[in-house]
């Protein structure tokens, strides 16, 4: 009599909503997939147990923007009420869509200089071996190319934990372009979203028989979405800062991030953006930058943007709920700025794009996006073209609806790789 096949066990590090919101179609086909177990580790501001270990080495720095914070989102997480931190909001999106949380992996500090990003990963190195030891994965699954999730595939691979990498092969701007590739060169299965970026993975070395091209995990989710904006998308998402825009209405969507590469620019590029947004004096839709090194510039720009702008109205979110924000930028007339959501998501969706900067430089993009450099005249006049232009031909250029189930699948039946990495040439 055959024993049943245990299940294998995936392991999924998230720290960052956007990453999140791609992620949790592939964590849902893993979810119900009868031959695989989920493990969530979700990645928090210091806890306590850093707190002592920052004083106990030394930095005091640390411990004194992080202690304060601290017990600020645990306060408020506590009691339900205020604006929580990010992370705290990100454990709370990840329990109510269902997930169990297995671990939390505490690493975030406040602040974001170059050297907060370089701290933040050693935390990752410090706290995650204790947490993969206990437990005991058979692949860890890391996503695209933040910059924790390099110390995130390092462990895995001193741990001698097959490691599975999704959106590697794509090419881009600021310090994502390493972070991308060397992820790819600790992992030993891949997931691509293009057939490109495949074609770049096995010219990096990387064995084919464990490249799997299956696309980009979001378009499974928007695939299956309704896209209507009800009256609770506001509340739900925390409220927000600022007037309240009408969703129904014309409005630009603004999401502008640091470029790690271009750090010294950070503030004066967020202005010439924010200063472009004024000229074209539309109700705007704007959500925080993200905490790469140069957010501490960038930050203190949309601060003092906020105390003078004279638009319409304008809303600033510190995050949305995945969905809602795909939801957001379904509906927007023109989405401004750099995020990664701009090329994949919105070519799926038809949303005009202004692409601003180098942070996507590179990227496979559909018809949707325009791409322009820092000066506010070329931001202006692109941005009234894409106004004119309005709404594009939805673009399949990164996927079909179905890569989650193509991941759970692979992960599921796949002969296991060994750990022992080997370069292959091309023929």
């Amino acid at each position: 009599m055959h024993s049943m096949q245990k299940k294998r066990k995936i392991a999924v590090v998230v720290t960052h909503r956007a990453p999140y919101g791609r992620l949790k179609p592939v964590m849902r086909a893993i979810q119900v997939h009868p031959g695989l177990e989920l493990q969530v580790i979700v990645g928090v501001s210091m806890s306590v147990r850093s707190i002592v270990r920052a004083l106990r080495y030394g930095e005091y720095s640390s411990f004194r923007t992080t202690f304060s914070a601290y017990v600020r989102a645990r306060l408020k997480t506590l009691f339900r009420k205020g604006n929580i931190s990010r992370h705290g909001l990100l454990s709370g999106l990840v329990r109510n869509d269902g997930f169990e949380i297995h671990k939390y992996l505490p690493m975030f500090l406040d602040g974001g200089g170059l050297t907060t990003m370089l701290k933040v990963q050693g935390n990752v190195l410090f706290e995650l071996p204790r947490l993969l030891r206990e437990l005991e994965p058979d692949i860890l699954l890391v996503h695209a190319d933040r910059y924790e999730m390099l110390p995130v595939a390092m462990v895995g691979a001193i741990l001698n934990i097959p490691i599975a990498h999704t959106q590697g092969g794509d090419v881009s701007g600021t310090i994502d372009e390493s972070i991308r590739h060397a992820v790819t060169k600790l992992a030993h299965i891949h997931f691509p979203t293009t057939e490109k970026s495949r074609q770049r993975l096995i010219q990096m070395g990387e064995d084919p028989r464990f490249v799997y091209m299956v696309g980009c995990p979001t378009i499974d989710t928007l695939a299956r979405m309704d896209f209507s904006i009800d009256e609770n998308i506001y509340t739900r998402n925390g409220n927000g800062y600022g007037d309240r825009i009408d969703m129904h209405k014309p409005y630009l969507l603004l999401m502008q991030h640091p470029v790690t590469s271009e750090y010294d620019r950070a503030k004066e590029n967020m202005e010439e953006v924010l200063n472009t947004v004024q000229e074209i004096n539309m109700p705007t839709l704007m959500f925080w930058p993200n905490i790469d090194g140069g957010t501490d510039g960038a930050s203190k720009a949309v601060r003092e943007f906020l105390k003078h702008h004279t638009l319409p109205s304008f809303t600033l979110f510190k995050t949305f709920a995945s969905e809602d924000f795909y939801r957001a930028l379904n509906s927007a007339s023109v989405a401004v700025g750099n995020s990664s959501s701009f090329i994949r998501e919105a070519s799926y969706l038809g949303t005009s794009v202004v692409l601003v900067g180098t942070r996507q430089r590179e990227r496979e993009r559909a018809d949707n996006v325009i791409e322009v450099g820092y000066r506010m005249d070329e931001i202006v006049a692109a941005i009234r073209k894409q106004l004119a232009h309005g709404r594009y031909p939805k673009s399949e250029l990164y996927g079909d609806g179905t890569a989650s189930e193509k991941i759970a699948r692979v992960l599921s039946t796949m002969p296991m790789p060994s750990t022992q990495k080997m370069f292959h040439d091309l023929p």
